[in-house]
């Protein structure tokens, strides 16, 4: 019988797609459907017979690809969320890495920025002896010395609220700032906390250097939103000046984690003035990835199983059995093709898919009480069932238990093309209750096997994120006490000591430059590298960037993902920073995406990506790597 031989091309496809990647399998399949078509055509098989064994081919194929490669990403997932859970107990070092990142860039654009201009505003005094510019400076060094005061200790605060910045706060920091004649206007109201946060240094940082190179110029603030994205323009129109990039900590840091977020910074002479602009993401979730033929063939598998079986099995039929007429093909081949193409949208829209496919079996009695010589609904109930137990399994993974009536759709709606078939004879709604109860117990099973999977891997993910949530918090709190206590004990008790100076301008100078000192000594500390690897998690990419000096750019709103994508996104990233070219990561709402001008794409991250069931497509020198969600 063809069907022994059958089942052993399934274990054979599937094994190939358990080991080999897509390309292998693809050319494998490719060669021996021609081969059993060429075969079948020279051995004398009519035409419905070379049809029939082409249908199946593909059948069997799309068959053993489903088996080998949902075991194959199984397996991949249980591997990558080990990985990932196993990964814990670094995470608290990268948290503090992160943190003392914050911290470096928090302490550069507040207290180091404004002690630098006490020290500078001080010793000129000093030199020069003038009584109005000694008088100025003094002043000048107990309204900044208060401000730092203040800065330095809202940075020594322990309270995590204290850091969550929201666009409100670029109110209050343009209605203190010291100069007047700065115009400001935001008809932004919202963007996220990481936006607001690079939105208040990037005004801070151009009022700074605005005061230090035009002190006397107007100067513009406006904030807008627009398009998806918050617009940042300050303008000084005075002689302007650029931001200070000496201690390597201005403009070309900044620059870069504008780029990371996936904005942009421009900075230049505008009008006998200086101008920052900076355009910055509000999280909507940036391009769309093109789409890839390994996705197109994750959809189309399916309904290729759904009609090449089926199809196949009744046009290659056992020695013995009576072939079907052509009418009757004619009839039964587009029936079947219909009833399976449905299954091309079973993932992206289950309840359309499901519904398209269930509406199929009223028009079949339809068709059939006009006359049509059609075949009966309950037949394609009992020859192709298993395409509505998919989807009602696909239901209950991705609705849970609030797609409950899916399973009584179905059940009642294979009873009925059951109970009105030609076999039925007495009270047919009494044979439709009995049939659709006896079908709502597979297909309630393949509904509570698809929640309680669901179920399963919403515990391992949520408990798994919590686990690293609490670590983080935890390892950024430390490292906040232990910046604080380091602030309290040096930069802190020199700025209070300058601001009880007063105007005298040799103690303020003198205090001014040791608190410079420390913070320059902290800041040293703060950036310096970890040597250990980072975890396997988004996070760890930046992590990882960071200690091969490659610039990371993030697009569309970042969030925290299953830990088995979080772990195979690293370990991607590290075959692509490999290269030692900038990334650029992409988060959408059904997976992330990474690309990279690296050239020609490794075979190691092509059988990371699949294996996750992703996809790799390198052109020209730019090589983009999907991973779904």
């Amino acid at each position: 019988m063809w069907w022994a031989g059958s089942f052993a091309a399934v274990a054979l496809v599937a094994g190939l797609s358990y080991c080999c990647t897509a390309r292998v399998v693809l050319w494998f399949v490719t060669l021996a459907g021609a081969s059993a078509t060429t075969v079948a055509l020279a051995s004398g098989g009519t035409p419905d017979q070379v049809a029939g064994v082409a249908f199946l081919a593909a059948g069997l194929s799309a068959a053993g690809w489903a088996l080998g490669r949902s075991a194959r990403i199984r397996g991949a997932r249980r591997r990558a969320f080990a990985a990932y859970a196993s990964g814990a107990a670094a995470v608290p070092g990268l948290a503090a890495e992160a943190e003392r990142h914050r911290l470096a860039a928090d302490l550069h654009d507040t207290a180091a920025h404004r002690l630098t201009g006490i020290m500078i505003g001080a010793s000129s005094a000093l030199h020069v002896r003038d009584d109005r510019l000694t008088a100025e400076a003094g002043a000048h060094a107990v309204r900044e010395g208060r401000l730092v005061v203040a800065e330095l200790t809202r940075l020594t605060a322990l309270d995590p609220r204290a850091d969550h910045v929201h666009l409100a706060d670029l109110d209050t920091l343009v209605a203190g700032w010291p100069e007047h004649g700065v115009s400001y206007r935001r008809d932004a109201e919202y963007a996220p906390p990481p936006i607001a946060a690079l939105a208040v240094r990037i005004v801070r940082e151009a009022l700074t250097n605005s005061r230090r190179h035009a002190p006397d110029a107007p100067v513009e603030v406006l904030v807008r939103g627009h398009g998806g994205r918050l617009v940042v323009t300050v303008t000084d129109h005075g002689r302007g000046g650029a931001f200070d990039a000496g201690s390597g900590c201005g403009l070309a840091v900044l620059r870069a984690e504008i780029a990371a977020a996936g904005g942009s910074l421009e900075a230049g002479p505008e009008a006998g003035g200086w101008r920052v602009r900076a355009v910055l993401p509000l999280g909507d979730g940036g391009p769309r990835p093109g789409r890839w033929w390994s996705e197109h063939v994750r959809n189309w598998a399916p309904v290729v199983l759904g009609v090449g079986i089926p199809v196949g099995g009744l046009m290659v039929p056992d020695p013995g059995d009576v072939p079907l007429l052509a009418q009757e093909l004619a009839l039964l081949v587009p029936l079947l093709i219909l009833h399976a193409l449905p299954l091309r949208w079973h993932v992206a829209r289950p309840i359309p898919a499901l519904a398209a496919t269930l509406s199929l079996y009223p028009l079949i009695e339809l068709a059939r009480l006009s006359g049509w010589p059609i075949t009966p609904g309950g037949d394609l109930v009992l020859w192709c069932g298993w395409i509505e137990l998919i989807m009602v399994y696909g239901i209950g993974v991705a609705r849970g238990p609030r797609g409950v009536l899916a399973p009584l759709a179905v059940s009642s709606a294979m009873g009925a093309a059951l109970a009105w078939g030609p076999g039925i004879i007495g009270n047919r709604f009494a044979a439709w209750a009995v049939l659709s109860a006896f079908a709502l117990v597979p297909v309630g099973i393949a509904w509570a096997a698809g929640v309680l999977l669901a179920a399963r891997r919403a515990r391992r993910r949520d408990g798994a994120a919590a686990r690293h949530g609490r670590l983080r918090e935890r390892a950024e709190l430390a490292e906040r006490a232990r910046v604080a206590a380091r602030l309290r004990a040096t930069a802190l008790r020199h700025a209070e000591a300058l601001v009880a100076a007063g105007d005298d301008l040799p103690v303020v100078a003198a205090r001014s430059r040791a608190a410079l000192n420390a913070l320059r000594d902290l800041l040293g500390e703060l950036r310096r590298p970890a040597d250990d690897d980072p975890p396997p998690c988004l996070a760890g990419i930046d992590a990882l960037a960071v200690r091969r000096g490659v610039l990371v750019t993030s697009v569309g709103e970042r969030r925290q993902m299953h830990g088995a994508v979080e772990a195979t996104a690293f370990w991607a990233a590290r075959e692509l920073l490999g290269h030692d070219a900038p990334l650029t990561v992409t988060y959408l709402p059904e997976g992330v995406e990474l690309s990279a001008p690296a050239g020609r794409a490794t075979r190691r991250l092509r059988a990371v990506a699949e294996a996750a069931g992703g996809a790799v497509s390198a052109r020209g020198a730019q090589v983009r790597v999907w991973l779904p969600a």
